[in-house]
C-alpha cells in the first residue's frame, strides 16, 4: 500500500530537502515556460517509476500505474504538490517508505528533478504522450530549415557556427557520404563551393550513391551469404543486395521501397524483383543443426522479423515484449504477437539450407558481366599456362637424362616409417619389423592412434597408408569391431620439435584409396565412405571400405599440399582419428611409409614414375614407352616453379570461372510466400515458443497509430501503416538514420530506441520538420538527403576549439562540422579508387577480398576453405564481399556482425585497425600500385610526392609535409638499396620497368599516406 506521509514530517526533514522545496515555489510563479509532460516529466517516470508502476502486470507494484494518468491521480492531487502522496514518497527520509526503494539500487531523484515534479502538480499535473508517439509537426522556418533550428539552439547555447570547411574538405566529405568513395583529381580540379549544390546532384545520379545506401541498408537488414549457426552452409540471396542498390538509385519513394520488402509477393501481378525484395525478411539466420526443433527454430525465425521491424522502421524495442509487456513503452505482450500474427503464416518450416523455403527461382542478368571478366581471366592465362610447359621441355631432357641413368633397379618410392606409438584410450600398439602396426588389447569404441618417428629424407611429398586383415580381427577382416570393417574419420600430419609441446599442422590436399564405400543416399550432407572425408576434421564422415573384400589389404595415400623439409631435431606424427558415431570400427593393422616424390606419386596408387623406370630396364631413353614419358614429366613439372606458377594461376582462375558460371544460372533466393492454410497465431507465455497462451489476431499497437481505414489485415496492410503518416515513428527513424550517416551521430543518438529509455532529440523541431517534409514530398529519399547536405550546418569546417571541446564534446549542439574515423570498407574501397585498382561493376555475384590465410579452415575444420578472387573481381567494393556469418571478413574490423539487425555505427581506434592498414594486402597492393603510377611520370621526386599525396588527400602537401615524405623517401631507398632482399620480399607486384628499391621505396611513402589521420578521417 502507498502511504501518506504526515505534513509534520516536513519538520524533520533534511535542510538539503527543505531548501529544494522552498527553492521550488518560486519557480511556480516566475516560469515562463510550463513543464513539458513529455520533455521534462515522462522521462524521469520512465527511469524512476514504471519499471515497478508501469503497464506490465506481472510486475506492478502495490496495483499503483504511473503509466496512465488515471493510475496517477491515485497519488497525485493536481495543483497541490505538498498533498500528493507521490511527492511525499520521493522526500521522505523514512526508508522503508523512500520511492524509488533502496532495494532498487536506484538513487534518489535530485533536488532539480524533484523540483520538476511539483512544478508540474502545480500546474494541474497535465498529461501527454512520450515525443516519440506524438505526430511530427512542422513549424514555420527562415532560410534552411536545418540551419534554421540549429542556429536557434546555437544562440540559446549562446555559440555561432563554425565557418565553411575548406573546397577539397567538403568535396571527400560530400563524396564519402553520397558514394562511399573518395573523389577523383577531375572531380578535385572541377570542384567550387559556388557549384556546391550542382555537386550534389551529380553524386545523387552516381550510381555509387545506391552502392553506398546499399551497404548501410545490409547492415540493417542483417544481410549475409550463410545462413550462420554451426552449419553455415552457403546461400545465394545475393539478388536482393542488387534490388537494394537498383531502388537506392532509382529514387524509389520510401513507402514503396518498404511495401515491396514487406508484401512484394502479394502486389498484383508481382514482378519477379518485388518478389525477391521480400528477402529483407528472410536474411535472418537460419539453423541446421542436429537436435533442434524445426518450430522452435521457425517461431525464432518470425521474432526475427518483428524486433528487425521495430528496430528498422520504429526504432523500438519491440524485442522487449516478446516475454511480457514492456515495462516503458506502451506496447503490451499480446502487441507483440499481434504483429508477429502477420509473418506467422509464412510457407516455411523452420529447417535451413537447401530446404529453407519459400524460394524463388530468379537468374540475375547482373552476372553476365562477371561471366566475361572471369573468361576473359582464363582466356589470359591459359597461354601463359602452355608457354610454361613448353619452356619447361628442354629443362626437362636434361633432368630426365640425369634420372634414367642415376635410379637404380631397386629404386622404392616408398620409405616405411618407425616410431614411437601412442594411443588415446588404452589400445595396446605394436610396431613388427617390417613396419606393420598391429592393435590389441582393449577393444575402444573410439580411439586415436599416432605414429611419432624421425625423418632421414630431405623432404616428405605424401604418405601411404595400408591397412590389413588379421586372423585376430572379426572374421578375418580389417578390424576388431563387429563388424570386421574400419571408419578412418580423419587424420592429421604434424611435426613437433624433440622436447617441445608445441604442435604445427601440416596441411593435406588430396587423398586417393583403391576402395571407398559409396553411399546409397546422394542426398545425405555426412556419410562414411571416401578418403577425402578424412581431411576435413569431420567425425561425421571420413574413409572406410566397406562393401569391398575384408580379407584384402587396402591402401590410401595422402598427397600434402606442399613438400615438407624437417631439421635434424623435428619429428613427424601422423594422427589417426576413428571418431564416427557408429564407433567400434578401429582400425587393426596398418602400416605408413612415406616419400619424396611430387605428382603422380601421390596422386594415384600406381608405381611411381621413377620407379616404373627403374624397373622398365630401357637401353636408351628413345625407348621410353609414351605413358610412362608422360608421368614423368607430369612428376618433373611438379617441382618445376616457373611452370607450377603459370598452372596454379590457370586452375584458379578455371575454378572461378566455374564458380561464376554457377552463380549466372537459376539461383534459390529466399521469399516470402504465404502458407495455404494460414497457422493460428498465440501470445507465447514467457516468450517460451511452444507454450501457447490466449490466440490473437493480425493488429498494431493501437498506442503508435490506428490500423489505415480500408487496409486488409495482412503484410500490405502493415507496410501501409508503417509508412502511413499517422504513424509517428517512420519519417524520424529514417531522417535520424540518414542524419547519422552523414553526422556520426544521430538527432536521436539511440537509434533502435525511440522510446522512454531511448535519448531525446538533440533539435527535436529539427527532426519533426524533416520528418513531415520527407513525407510531404513522397518518402522522396534523394529530396531528404539533398535538405541535409545542401545545409550550412553540414558544410562547417569540423576544426574546432579547446573552448568548445569541453563545453559540447560530442558536437550535440551543431557548432561544427561532423569529424569521424571513415568506416573500414570506405578505407578499403578508397584505397582502391585512388590507386586506380577500383572494378566500378555494379551487381553479380559476391567476390572474396584479400584476407590471411587459414581463417575459415581454423573455424571449420577445414569444411570451408577461402580463395581470393582473382583479376578484376579481387578490386570490387566491398559491398560485393562474400560475408560468412560466423566469421565476417576480416578486414571489417569495425562493421556489423550481421547475424542480428544493427542500425548504430561501429568504430574503433585499436592496434587491430592500423595494424590491418598497414599490412592488410589490398591496402599494401594499392600502395604499390601509387608508387607504380608516380614512378613513371618523367618527373622530380618532389613532384611525384606530392602527385602522390594530392591523389589520396585530394590537396597539395605543403611544404613542411613535403619535407617530411621526402625524408621518408630518402631513408627508405638508402635502407631497400643497402637490403635488396627486403625490397623483395616487401613487394607483391611485378616490377620489371622499376628498380625493386625504388619501387619498394615509394611503396613505402605511399601506405604512410594512406594511413595518414586525414585519409581514415570524415572531416
Amino acid at each position: 500500500m502507498v502511504r501518506t506521509v504526515p505534513y509534520g514530517m516536513v519538520n524533520s526533514m533534511s535542510p538539503r530537502l527543505l531548501l529544494s522545496i522552498l527553492l521550488s515555489l518560486p519557480a511556480f510563479i516566475v516560469a515562463v515556460e510550463p513543464v513539458s509532460f513529455s520533455r521534462d516529466v515522462l522521462p524521469i517516470l520512465s527511469d524512476n517509476c514504471l519499471s515497478c508502476h508501469g503497464q506490465d502486470e506481472a510486475h506492478r507494484k502495490a496495483d499503483l500505474r504511473l503509466d496512465t494518468r488515471e493510475g496517477a491521480l491515485a497519488v497525485i492531487k493536481p495543483g497541490q504538490p505538498h498533498a500528493s502522496d507521490f511527492i511525499s514518497r520521493i522526500l521522505t527520509e523514512n526508508l522503508d517508505d523512500l520511492m524509488p526503494p533502496p532495494k532498487s539500487h536506484k538513487p534518489r531523484l535530485t533536488a532539480d528533478q524533484t523540483a520538476t515534479l511539483q512544478r508540474w502538480i502545480q500546474e494541474g499535473a497535465p498529461w501527454g504522450k512520450h515525443w516519440a508517439f506524438e505526430k511530427p509537426v512542422q513549424r514555420p522556418v527562415k532560410g534552411h530549415p536545418v540551419d534554421h533550428w540549429v542556429r536557434a539552439r546555437l544562440s540559446k547555447e549562446g555559440l555561432s557556427p563554425s565557418p565553411e570547411a575548406p573546397p577539397h574538405t567538403l568535396l571527400r566529405r560530400l563524396s564519402f557520404d553520397l558514394t562511399g568513395l573518395p573523389p577523383t583529381p577531375a572531380d578535385v580540379a572541377a570542384f567550387s563551393p559556388p557549384q556546391f549544390e550542382e555537386t550534389v546532384d551529380r553524386l545523387l545520379a552516381s550510381p555509387h550513391f545506391g552502392e553506398r545506401m546499399a551497404m548501410w541498408w545490409l547492415d540493417a537488414a542483417r544481410y549475409a551469404d550463410t545462413d550462420g549457426f554451426q552449419a553455415d552452409a552457403n546461400r545465394t540471396n545475393w539478388p536482393w543486395r542488387d534490388y537494394v542498390v537498383q531502388s537506392f538509385n532509382e529514387n524509389k519513394p520510401f513507402d514503396q521501397f518498404t511495401l515491396e520488402q514487406f508484401a512484394g509477393d502479394l502486389l498484383p501481378n508481382a514482378t519477379a524483383e518485388q518478389k525477391i525484395a521480400t528477402c529483407f525478411h528472410r536474411n535472418h539466420m537460419t539453423n541446421g543443426e542436429g537436435g533442434r526443433d524445426k518450430e522452435e527454430s521457425r517461431v525464432d525465425y518470425v521474432i526475427d522479423r518483428v524486433n528487425t521491424t521495430g528496430t528498422v522502421w520504429l526504432g523500438l524495442t519491440l524485442g522487449c515484449t516478446q516475454c511480457h509487456t514492456h515495462k516503458f513503452d506502451p506496447i503490451t505482450h499480446a502487441d507483440y504477437y499481434s504483429l508477429a500474427a502477420f509473418f506467422n503464416s509464412i510457407d516455411e518450416d523452420g529447417r535451413a539450407g537447401t530446404n529453407a523455403k519459400p524460394y524463388l527461382s530468379y537468374q540475375s542478368p547482373l552476372s553476365k558481366r562477371a561471366v566475361r571478366e572471369a573468361e576473359a581471366l582464363v582466356a589470359e592465362r591459359t597461354p601463359l599456362e602452355k608457354q610454361a610447359r613448353a619452356a619447361a621441355e628442354s629443362p626437362f631432357k636434361n633432368w630426365l637424362q640425369d634420372r634414367w641413368q642415376s635410379t637404380k633397379p631397386s629404386y622404392k618410392a616408398w620409405q616405411v616409417l618407425h616410431g614411437q606409438l601412442e594411443s588415446e584410450e588404452g589400445t595396446l600398439l605394436k610396431q613388427e619389423k617390417d613396419g606393420t602396426v598391429q592393435a590389441s588389447g582393449p577393444n575402444r569404441k573410439q580411439d586415436d592412434y599416432r605414429l611419432i618417428a624421425p625423418v632421414k629424407q630431405s623432404r616428405i611429398t605424401g604418405l601411404k597408408l595400408e591397412v590389413f586383415p588379421h586372423a585376430s580381427h572379426t572374421q578375418g577382416g580389417l578390424s576388431r569391431g563387429a563388424s570386421g570393417e574400419f571408419i578412418l574419420t580423419d587424420i592429421k600430419v604434424q611435426v613437433r620439435r624433440r622436447g617441445s609441446t608445441q604442435i604445427r599442422d601440416i596441411a593435406v590436399k588430396n587423398a586417393v584409396a583403391d576402395a571407398e564405400f559409396t553411399p546409397t543416399d546422394k542426398k545425405a550432407a555426412r556419410e562414411y565412405g571416401s578418403v577425402k572425408g578424412t581431411l576435413d576434421d569431420d567425425p561425421r564422415n571420413g574413409w572406410t571400405t566397406r562393401g569391398a573384400q575384408q580379407t584384402q589389404p587396402h591402401t590410401a595415400v595422402f598427397a600434402l599440399a606442399a613438400p615438407l623439409s624437417l631439421d635434424a631435431e623435428e619429428e613427424l606424427i601422423f594422427e589417426m582419428l576413428h571418431r564416427s558415431t557408429q564407433g567400434d570400427a578401429n582400425i587393426g593393422r596398418f602400416r605408413l611409409s612415406i616419400t619424396d616424390q611430387p605428382g603422380p606419386a601421390v596422386n594415384s596408387l600406381e608405381p611411381a614414375p621413377l620407379e616404373q623406370l627403374a624397373s622398365a630396364g630401357i637401353k636408351d631413353l628413345d625407348q621410353l614407352p609414351p605413358a610412362l614419358h608422360d608421368r614423368l614429366f607430369a612428376q618433373f613439372l611438379e617441382d618445376y616453379a616457373p611452370y607450377q606458377e603459370a598452372k596454379t594461376a590457370l586452375e584458379r582462375a578455371t575454378a572461378q570461372l566455374q564458380e561464376v558460371k554457377a552463380g549466372a544460372g537459376k539461383l534459390s533466393v529466399m521469399v516470402l510466400a504465404e502458407r495455404k492454410e494460414p497457422r493460428e497465431t498465440h501470445i507465447l507465455v514467457r516468450g517460451v515458443w511452444d507454450k501457447h497462451g490466449d490466440k490473437v489476431q493480425q493488429d498494431v499497437p493501437a498506442a503508435i497509430a490506428a490500423w489505415p481505414s480500408g487496409e486488409s489485415r495482412n503484410r500490405l496492410g502493415l507496410a501501409r501503416w508503417i509508412t502511413s503518416k499517422e504513424n509517428p515513428l517512420t519519417a524520424r527513424v529514417f531522417v535520424n538514420h540518414l542524419w547519422q550517416m552523414f553526422f556520426g551521430y544521430g538527432l536521436v543518438r539511440t537509434p533502435d530506441d525511440f522510446g522512454l529509455q531511448g535519448e531525446r532529440p538533440t533539435h527535436p523541431e529539427l527532426l519533426d520538420w524533416l520528418a513531415v517534409d520527407f513525407m510531404k514530398h513522397g518518402w522522396d529519399v534523394k529530396h531528404l538527403i539533398r535538405q541535409i547536405v545542401t545545409s550550412e550546418t553540414y558544410r562547417q569546417d569540423s576544426a574546432t576549439s579547446a573552448d568548445l571541446i569541453e563545453r559540447d564534446p560530442q558536437n550535440r549542439l551543431l557548432a561544427r562540422g561532423p569529424r569521424f574515423r571513415l568506416p573500414s570498407w570506405m578505407l578499403r574501397d578508397a584505397a582502391l579508387t585512388v590507386s586506380g585498382l577500383l572494378n566500378p561493376a555494379l551487381g553479380g555475384p559476391p567476390v572474396r577480398p584479400y584476407q590471411p590465410e587459414g581463417v575459415w579452415e581454423e573455424n571449420f575444420m577445414g569444411r570451408f576453405t577461402y580463395q581470393p578472387s582473382e583479376g578484376a573481381a579481387q578490386y570490387r567494393r566491398t559491398l560485393y564481399a562474400f560475408w560468412r556469418r560466423s566469421i565476417a571478413p576480416t578486414f571489417l574490423f569495425d562493421s556489423a556482425q550481421r547475424r542480428v539487425c544493427e542500425v548504430g555505427m561501429n568504430r574503433t581506434n585499436t592496434p587491430l585497425q592500423a595494424l590491418t592498414l598497414l599490412n592488410d594486402a589490398t591496402m599494401r597492393e594499392a600502395a604499390e600500385t601509387l608508387a607504380q603510377q608516380v614512378l613513371h611520370k618523367k618527373i622530380t621526386p618532389e613532384q611525384r610526392l606530392n602527385d602522390l599525396f594530392e591523389g589520396v588527400l585530394s590537396r597539395s602537401a605543403s611544404s613542411q609535409e613535403l619535407h617530411i615524405l621526402t625524408r621518408e623517401l630518402d631513408r627508405a631507398l638508402k635502407h631497400y638499396q643497402a637490403h635488396p632482399q627486403d625490397a623483395e620480399s616487401y613487394l607483391r607486384l611485378p616490377h620489371n620497368q622499376v628498380p625493386p628499391h625504388e619501387q619498394a621505396a615509394y611503396a613505402l611513402v605511399a601506405s604512410l599516406v594512406l594511413n595518414l589521420d586525414e585519409a581514415i578521417t570524415h572531416e
